[in-house]
């Protein structure tokens, strides 16, 4: 237990020591505070504590949808946009040195000479590198948990959920870093297939998600959409079904990839408003701000769409690959004479 604690600490340590979790932490203080600086008035919304108001009137003050809409803020924009990416790739530049910098000569042989097998040793130091994103996460969530607080008078335990989540998200991507790392020794080569590894997955998560949309949701809306001019009208005529062959087609794919995104955008069922959860069911920021609302048959599409995969679609399948991946790096790394 001691020798498991010392190794963790150790790369906190470092993780400390770079410069880029300071930058990350700063950057995550910045959008935080412009977070919690959004507020509600008797007229609508106002931003930057007050700066800027907007009269929406479904947003006023103390009404069941602009508490509903500060969450979707948090889930949609900010865990989407700066969690679930922007933040990640910092993380991914600082971790992935990790395991080139531990396997080189005069580093791990010190830690293979102590009496810690090398499947925890590896176990424990890619824990370690995920320390980054779940420190950075927990920091960041405290500071919307209390702006959720003091907002909305909610203090809502379930925004916690971000934390394992992204980092999970972050994880998906961190074990093919590391794989390459223990194969190549490579902090670039490392860095560089994780990155385009992780641009492979959302290219074919984005044609799922552009496909089922055309395919299902749209038509489901009683929209027709002519994509030889562009042109948009109502009627019962089905236009999906080139869009929905060319889905089932790559659902196999989809299968086996991780699905980075699709675990970010499940924060959306986690975070729990318990009434209010109902109000904006389906409707998007864009239809907020406009004013307007979405009618039955649009709102239940949307809804059918953000909940078309089931946990173990999202979460099961993720950690399956995860595993394989770790499991192949941990044989390297176990076999490799040092």
């Amino acid at each position: 237990m001691t020798q498991a604690y010392t190794i963790l600490l150790d790369s906190l340590r470092m993780l400390r020591a770079s410069k880029l979790f300071w930058v990350s932490l700063w950057i995550s203080a910045v959008v935080a505070v412009a977070y919690a600086s959004i507020g509600f008035n008797d007229k609508g919304m106002t931003v930057m504590f007050g700066l800027w108001d907007f009269e929406i009137e479904i947003m006023r003050k103390g009404t069941a949808e602009s508490q509903a809409f500060y969450t979707l803020i948090f889930t949609d924009v900010i865990v989407r946009f700066w969690l679930g990416w922007a933040s990640l790739v910092l993380a991914l530049i600082s971790t992935c040195s990790i395991f080139p910098q531990f396997l080189q000569t005069g580093s791990v042989e010190l830690a293979i000479s102590k009496p810690v097998t090398r499947a925890r040793l590896f176990l424990l130091k890619y824990i370690g590198g995920l320390l980054f994103v779940a420190v950075q996460t927990l920091l960041f969530t405290i500071v919307c948990f209390i702006a959720l607080g003091v907002r909305c008078s909610e203090w809502n335990l379930s925004v916690f959920w971000a934390v394992p989540v992204v980092t999970f998200s972050f994880s998906l991507i961190y074990c093919i870093g590391v794989f390459v790392g223990v194969w190549s020794r490579s902090t670039i080569f490392a860095l560089f297939a994780s990155l385009l590894f992780w641009l492979m997955t959302l290219i074919v998560q984005w044609v799922d998600d552009f496909t089922y949309k055309m395919g299902y949701t749209i038509p489901e809306m009683g929209v027709n959409i002519d994509m030889r001019t562009g042109q948009v009208s109502d009627g019962t005529e089905d236009a999906g079904a080139g869009f929905r062959k060319f889905h089932q087609k790559i659902q196999p794919l989809v299968t086996i990839m991780p699905k980075t995104r699709e675990t970010i955008l499940s924060l959306k069922r986690l975070i729990v408003f318990e009434e209010r959860d109902s109000m904006l069911a389906g409707v998007d920021l864009g239809s907020v701000f406009a004013g307007g609302e979405m009618d039955t048959n649009a709102k239940e599409a949307m809804k059918k769409y953000d909940l078309r995969y089931s946990w173990f679609s999202i979460v099961g399948t993720s950690l399956i690959f995860e595993l394989v991946v770790l499991g192949g790096a941990m044989l390297l790394f176990s076999r490799r004479d040092y």
